[in-house]
């Protein structure tokens, strides 16, 4: 895969086949050549910087943020308003 420019990397994942068709087994399992693509894939600009874990800015450091976010948007969603001060109690 190394020796494969990365669109040529890129046609391959675009004409992947289907369920049901020839070599789709092949394709999809594990160790397979969709795994073969992508370890290509992320080790090459601008995909290192999308889906690489040393990257703040990548998905899986993206995705971390967004489990943290939502999280604590629960914790808000706990409260009680005072009725005699106004005031917004948060169960923190």
């Amino acid at each position: 895969m190394e020796n494969k420019t990365t669109t040529e990397l890129l046609e391959l994942l675009n004409n992947a086949p289907k369920e049901g068709e020839k070599g789709y087994d092949e394709f999809w399992a594990e160790d397979g050549t969709y795994e073969e693509i992508m370890e290509e894939l992320t080790s090459r600009e601008p995909f290192i910087q999308i889906f690489g874990e040393d990257w703040d800015t990548s998905l899986p450091a993206v995705w971390e943020e967004i489990k943290e976010l939502k999280a604590e948007i629960k914790k808000l969603k706990r409260h009680k308003h005072d009725d005699k001060s106004g005031d917004v109690l948060i169960r923190i």
